[in-house]
């Protein structure tokens, strides 16, 4: 019982472990590639049981400095600057090749405000217009599920304000058959995060280990994400696990599991004794009343004859039911069994009782000898 119940044990740990790591390298607290474009100021929130730090790191292939990357971290989530935005803008000249579309991602905070100019060089027909979309990020699969937004003839303009923290693209599409010079004109006004009381700042530059900015298990704390004004930069978000408390937390399962496979096991066997038990007074009960009782010592010949004597002196009394055979219920009663001188079967049917395994009188389960007509 103890060598299974370790075994037990050893395997419910293990598979706890298996679950606690694939949980680690799952989504919830795995890597994660994202755009912090221009003006971004993104909050990155954990939960500090399960992790133990939050590792920036930022693309090689953009220029150290260029993108003011700068991780913050934070004892409580910041608030918003909505009365001091970020403004800033941006002029575009694209060349989009027939029915292709191009785009560019933003991180906005809820009440920002982002407003697009377009114009198209003159000298090119337009049978079919530029169309401008501003979509968020979330839920969208591709450029066909954007919702859509005001087409552009020439020369127009689209404005969005943003109701919820999100991923931003920008996009112009050419739904022209031939190639299409457009000029565009970008104005955000950005609502970022007071990170004035920041307790860690780190600049992380390309190719380095990044900076790392360590949670304690107890507290709200919050990292913010910031870029530049000039240009966005790709970085790389990663989650270090609380190796400490996936390993306890394992083994409390593990013992909580194998606490209740014991419990389950002392019911399951307590309620197999009780059918057992009643199983075996039942089968005793049965047997008694099976057994035939043994000849009692000093003859009962006497007492015997005397019986037969007595049921023939009533025999008269009865109805013509009871004297028909116990057996087959079809011949008289005509014999009497010996020692006990009981008379309840035709002979034919006492002869087999006599030679039978179980010879007994069917009334008082004595031990038969022979049978007499």
């Amino acid at each position: 019982m103890a060598a299974a119940a370790t075994s037990c044990f050893v395997v419910v740990l293990a598979l706890c472990l298996l679950v606690s790591m694939a949980l680690m390298a799952g989504h919830y607290y795995g890597r994660a590639e994202l755009v912090a474009g221009p003006g971004c100021s993104r909050l990155v929130r954990a939960n500090p049981l399960f992790v133990q730090d939050i590792t920036v790191r930022a693309a090689e292939e953009e220029g150290s400095g260029a993108s003011g990357l700068v991780l913050y971290g934070l004892a409580e989530i910041p608030g918003l600057l909505d009365d001091v935005p970020a403004v800033w803008s941006e002029a575009r000249r694209v060349v989009l090749p027939a029915n292709s579309h191009k785009e560019w991602v933003y991180f906005l905070n809820s009440g920002s405000q982002i407003e697009v100019n377009c114009s198209v060089e003159p000298g090119t027909g337009l049978t079919n217009p530029l169309r401008i979309t501003i979509a968020q990020a979330a839920g969208k699969v591709g450029f066909t599920q954007w919702s859509e937004e005001p087409s552009v003839h020439g020369t127009g303009a689209v404005r969005q304000s943003i109701n919820s923290s999100d991923d931003y693209y920008v996009t112009v599409s050419n739904l022209r058959d031939q190639d299409t010079t457009v000029t565009l004109d970008f104005r955000i006004s950005a609502v970022l995060y007071n990170t004035s009381g920041a307790e860690y700042a780190c600049s992380p530059s390309p190719g380095s280990s990044g900076c790392t900015y360590r949670l304690p298990i107890l507290g709200e704390n919050v990292a913010v994400l910031s870029s530049g004004l000039k240009q966005g930069v790709k970085v790389e978000l990663s989650y270090g696990p609380r190796w400490i408390v996936y390993f306890v937390g394992s083994a409390i399962l593990a013992v909580s599991l194998l606490l209740l496979y014991e419990v389950l096991s002392v019911l399951l066997g307590f309620c197999c004794a009780v059918v057992a038990d009643q199983r075996t007074t039942t089968a005793t009960t049965t047997a008694s009343l099976l057994e035939c009782k043994e000849e009692e010592e000093g003859g009962s010949r006497g007492s015997s004859f005397e019986s037969v004597s007595s049921h023939d002196g009533e025999a008269g009394d009865e109805e013509e039911g009871r004297r028909l055979c116990v057996v087959c219920c079809d011949a008289r009663r005509d014999c009497f069994f010996m020692p006990c001188g009981h008379s309840a079967t035709c002979h034919a049917c006492g002869t087999k009782i006599v030679e039978g395994d179980a010879s007994c009188c069917p009334f008082c389960r004595r031990k038969l000898k022979k049978v007499r007509r």
